[in-house]
């Protein structure tokens, strides 16, 4: 990734300035030893595909500088054509990505399904799942035993039912072993039912098309999922679907594309990451890897790293560790003189160990600077539950885009499947284009749940959405009632939503089912619910009147 390029240069090129270098001392009356020498006039630059791997370690105590450095270095990449994906758990890229022309996603949103195949059989992918959930969540070899079982007798079940599975069939076919186990498996299948539903989410349900990320720049924000176990899964399922489709392609001269990773340390040890890095340079895949502790980084992307950045570490066990990694032994006291760089460097400096140079370094790296807001994230942020399309232009409208730039950005976004959109078409106040980048089911159904709360909110009708296969899309309280509220596209069986109905009749005082405007006739003949369409809702005559008349513990 990196070529020799240290040296003699114009001052606006490079990504940082080489401060000092380890040399060796001769002097006729003391013993020769190593020594810090300092240079002046040498920048350090980024040279692609000229060295044995393309991989980086970037190490350092958190506020060292680590960040900054990878920002730099990702510039440069893009730069000179390199392709970037960066996997970002604190969304600490957003400033960078209008300079490289990145996608911007959501993990939240564009997921990430770890049970499609990919090319494998369902007994190797089987394997897989259950040797990753294990090393993340630190289960047993019973559990994992158990864990295989369900995964296997899910894809069984998906597989009669002609669809791929995801992690909330696999809770289901959990609470099926529960109904048939004894007391000791039982409470093993809870263990596991309560670690895995914290990835229970639509991050994991459906997959962003790779091919498209592959082919350019992206940015992944890991902040929306919100544990530790949940972004490490989420970034070893990108990693195995890179590493499957690297497998399966052929080898392009000059193209190289690289994949940051932060907080490195997430993955642990034997994870797909460590294969990539092991077989990635045939087919021009680099890694970068960030961490705060060198020894929690996959052990193959230590080995095969030919760039090594060490920032500031003051951790005893660490420091020798990286001193004695950096420094190839102690002859001549080289070990306790990188030892001594790495204990006293200032912020935004770091000990670099290159494969093309003989001896270490120490560079200080350049500030990232012209960092600016991203608009597609902060489209993707105002768009999250769904909105109209004035109050998008009137909120990005304030960091100075033109209202046509504002739709060149938001029909782009479409078009790359990063949000959705849907013509609410009501006869109502809400009609218009409208926007949505966390689906949970179709961007029709969703987008009117948004409207119909709003419109619950008008008529002065306090209400919460849930949205989800646990609960009603809506439920309205007034006079102390609940009142479950659903939203039918139609595309339903009228019997599942029957029988879904009985259940809401149970546990709600009422239920009110809002319908598609072309749906309402097949609805007739449902029991135990009042049926409207959505533009009869919305209207605010018949709004009243329903309010008024069955739905009486709608009224506020």
């Amino acid at each position: 990734m990196l070529r020799n390029a240290i040296g003699m240069g114009d001052a606006h090129t490079g990504i940082g300035d080489v401060t000092r270098r380890l040399r060796i001392r001769r002097a006729y009356t003391d013993k020769p030893s190593w020594h810090w020498k300092e240079t002046r006039f040498q920048r350090m630059e980024l040279g692609l595909g000229m060295r044995m791997n393309p991989h980086v370690v970037i190490v350092g105590e958190s506020g060292s500088g680590k960040s900054n450095a990878c920002k730099i270095m990702v510039r440069e990449m893009a730069s000179k054509g390199a392709r970037v994906a960066i996997l970002d758990p604190h969304n600490e890229y957003l400033g960078i990505a209008e300079s490289i022309g990145a996608e911007v996603y959501d993990a939240a949103y564009n997921g990430i399904n770890i049970f499609e195949l990919d090319g494998v059989s369902e007994k190797e992918r089987a394997n897989e799942l259950t040797n990753m959930f294990k090393r993340i969540f630190r289960l047993g070899e019973v559990q994992g035993y158990e864990l295989y079982r369900c995964i296997m007798f899910t894809y069984t079940r998906m597989g009669n039912l002609g669809r791929v599975p995801n992690i909330h069939d696999l809770l289901y076919t959990m609470n099926i072993f529960k109904k048939h186990a004894g007391t000791a498996e039982t409470r093993i299948l809870d263990g596991l039912s309560r670690r895995l539903s914290l990835i229970d989410t639509g991050a994991f349900s459906r997959s962003t098309e790779m091919e498209r990320v592959m082919s350019g720049n992206s940015i992944f924000l890991l902040s929306g999922l919100h544990t530790n176990e949940s972004q490490s899964v989420y970034i070893e399922g990108f990693l195995r679907k890179v590493y499957s489709r690297m497998l399966s392609s052929e080898r392009k001269e000059g193209e190289r594309l690289y994949i940051v990773i932060d907080e490195a340390e997430k993955l642990g040890q034997k994870s797909v990451a460590g294969r990539i890095a092991a077989e990635g340079r045939k087919y021009g895949i680099g890694i970068v890897a960030m961490a705060q502790r060198a020894k929690s980084v996959e052990s193959e992307i230590r080995t095969n790293a030919s760039l090594f950045i060490s920032f500031y570490q003051r951790e005893p066990e660490e420091l020798n560790y990286l001193a004695n990694l950096i420094a190839g032994g102690n002859e001549l006291n080289r070990f306790a003189e990188v030892k001594k760089a790495i204990r006293s460097l200032g912020r935004g400096s770091a000990v670099v160990m290159d494969s093309a140079e003989r001896n270490p370094f120490i560079a200080r790296f350049d500030k990232s600077v012209g960092e600016k807001a991203c608009i597609s994230y902060e489209i993707i942020k105002l768009s999250r539950h769904g909105r109209p399309l004035a109050e998008i232009r009137e909120e990005i409208g304030k960091t100075g885009l033109r209202r046509i730039e504002v739709d060149r950005k938001l029909d782009e976004m479409v078009k790359n499947d990063t949000i959705s959109r849907y013509d609410v078409e009501c006869w109502s106040r809400y009609d218009g284009p409208w926007y949505i980048s966390m689906r949970r089911n179709s961007a029709e159904h969703d987008v009117c749940v948004e409207v119909i709360r709003r419109h619950l909110e008008h008529i002065g009708i306090k209400c919460s959405v849930y949205n989800s296969s646990y609960g009603p899309d809506l439920i309205a309280v007034s006079d102390g009632k609940r009142i479950a509220v659903e939203y039918e596209t139609g595309m339903k069986r009228i019997e599942s939503t029957q029988e879904m109905i009985t259940k809401r009749g149970v546990l709600y005082a009422h239920v009110l089912v809002i319908v598609n405007n072309g749906k309402v006739d097949e609805y007739s003949s449902i029991k135990g619910a009042t049926i409207i369409s959505i533009s009869g809702f919305l209207n605010e005559s018949s709004a009243q009147n329903l309010i008024q008349g069955d739905a009486t513990a709608l009224r506020p």
